[in-house]
């Protein structure tokens, strides 16, 4: 049997060990691994296009890849992505609407995919910052058992493979990192029960929101043969679910509640 060639090496993980990630000399090797996710991009998002999925990556080319380099603003890395979120007028629409900065992709929902020390990922992700969509996420899965069904049904669909999962950052004097707060796979909350006890546990403002595909680094999936093709059927299942959460003026879930409230 051929062995597998896989598309990230073990050096492309090992970068982000402890020891390495706010290291500056290692620039050069997170460099590497910045344009592999670079040559990435320019197989996945063609067909991003082809399929007119609404979803963008960074409109400053600088930033179609997470930081690589070390700097005052960026002391360490954890972690590098290839992400994909809001176009860009949609979010200085909501900088005007909502009279705060939305630019930085973190601050809105985002499909992503991330290495890291422990391996690859294909995930939806809200972080603490994307609170605008984590509102309009449990607002609309508040709007009637109808939003709940559709959202369920989109669950069921993504198979058993994804995990969901909510932390909280912390910070101390001897450490700082991120506290779980909530696992589960995603096909438990098909259960209306389990999803509801679920949510109910979900801060927007204060918690990270992921829900994706977590690889072990020698999951034949990554290979350089197959990787491309691992990230478009992700892609494919993530897309509904960030589609159904994501804000825009077309799914406003937050200017529904807002005029609910004012005709009580």
């Amino acid at each position: 049997m051929p062995k597998t060639e896989f598309y990230f090496a073990p050096n492309d993980y090992a970068v982000f060990q402890q020891g390495l990630a706010s290291n500056a000399e290692y620039d050069g090797e997170r460099e590497r691994v910045h344009d592999k996710l670079e040559a990435l991009h320019k197989l996945v998002y063609p067909e991003i296009r082809r399929r007119k999925w609404d979803l963008h990556p960074h409109w400053m080319a600088q930033w179609l890849i997470s930081a690589y380099r070390l700097s005052p603003a960026t002391q360490r890395i954890d972690f590098m992505t290839l992400r994909y979120s809001k176009a860009e007028t949609t979010i200085k629409l909501m900088k005007k609407k909502f009279i705060e900065d939305f630019g930085s992709f973190y601050a809105n929902a985002m499909i992503a995919a991330r290495v890291d020390r422990d391996g690859f990922a294909i995930e939806l992700f809200l972080s603490e910052k994307a609170w605008m969509d984590g509102q309009n996420l449990k607002l609309r899965l508040s709007d009637g058992a109808q939003q709940r069904g559709e959202f369920r049904s989109i669950l069921a669909d993504l198979g058993g493979d994804h995990t969901f999962r909510l932390s909280q950052f912390f910070r101390s004097e001897e450490e700082r990192g991120y506290r779980e707060v909530a696992r589960a796979k995603a096909s438990r909350l098909v259960n209306v029960g389990m999803l509801n006890s679920t949510m109910e546990k979900y801060t927007p403002g204060r918690h990270d929101l992921r829900l994706g595909v977590y690889y072990e680094p020698d999951d034949k999936r990554l290979s350089k043969e197959n990787i491309a093709g691992e990230i478009l059927r992700r892609l494919e299942q993530l897309y509904p679910v960030y589609a159904f959460l994501s804000w825009s003026p077309k799914n406003d879930y937050r200017k529904k509640d807002a005029h609910q409230k004012l005709s009580r």
